[in-house]
């Protein structure tokens, strides 16, 4: 009975969205031109590291205050710039104070973030690739915190929009880590486990930037190493994982995630 319930819920889901597909906007904000006009500010150098680090430092001291005041930084920035490049490091950092929150056993304010974040970029006009991603990557991370009956129709969601962001830019490497990601944790019987291997290779074939900027997004490629070297122990397949868990630490050689997996490769 369960089995014909999720079917059922899959084929409405799927109805729904060929009646009201989204049409992706031909005005797409071009982030490497809003960067060029933030540029004089020093809030925005090494955002998404500053905001990594504010977390960090969070999570050992316990208390959120310094990811609070970053965000109070970028909601007055915003009302200056009117920028959706502002917008986005406002939805990222919510991702991490949401984590915050889950760690330290608040899952309703966990909730509450993630969702907060959601909105900005669910509300954000003309949205372009990486705006997609990311908004793809914390609705996957909010199904957690979502009854059993609306995590499919979340999935479908996180699917759509990972697929707008490949194509606006089918050069993104978030888009296919986030699809990759999806697909990764969907159960079998529910279609999951399919494209997760290709995905995540092309993703690791990608450069974080497509240009560099300090103002830009550079997530997904140490993940995207992380997780293929993860699906391919599952699978047993010894060579790849190790070639891949290798790859992955000579790029990021400090990387936790990465680096704990070892253990599980000795001797094989």
């Amino acid at each position: 009975m369960k089995n014909l319930f999720f079917i059922g819920l899959l084929f409405i889901i799927y109805a729904c969205q060929a009646n009201t597909s989204q049409a992706i906007s031909a005005e797409a904000q071009d982030y490497e031109v809003q960067s060029q006009s933030v540029s004089s500010d020093s809030l925005m150098v090494n955002i998404q590291k500053k905001i990594y680090d504010t977390f960090v430092s969070t999570m050992m001291s316990q208390k959120n205050q310094a990811l609070l005041d970053l965000n109070k930084e970028l909601t007055t920035l915003h009302k200056e710039k009117k920028q959706n490049l502002i917008l986005y490091w406002q939805a990222y950092l919510h991702y991490y104070n949401s984590i915050y929150y889950l760690k330290t056993q608040d899952k309703g304010n966990a909730e509450k973030q993630i969702d907060a974040g959601i909105e900005l970029l669910e509300d954000m006009e003309n949205k372009n690739s990486e705006d997609y991603a990311l908004l793809a990557m914390l609705q996957s991370f909010s199904m957690q915190f979502k009854s059993g009956v609306k995590a499919p129709f979340i999935s479908k969601n996180v699917e759509s929009n990972a697929q707008k962001a490949e194509k606006l830019d089918a050069a993104n490497i978030r888009a296919y880590y986030v699809q990759a990601s999806n697909d990764y944790y969907t159960p079998a019987q529910y279609g999951g486990g399919q494209k997760a291997e290709k995905l995540l290779l092309k993703a690791v074939s990608l450069p974080e930037q497509s240009i560099k900027s300090p103002y830009l997004p550079s997530w997904g490629k140490e993940e995207a190493y992380e997780m293929l070297t993860k699906l391919y122990i599952k699978a047993e397949k010894w060579e790849e994982a190790k070639k891949y868990y290798q790859d992955g630490i000579a790029a990021y050689p400090n990387s936790y995630v990465i680096s704990q997996l070892a253990t599980k490769l000795v001797g094989k």
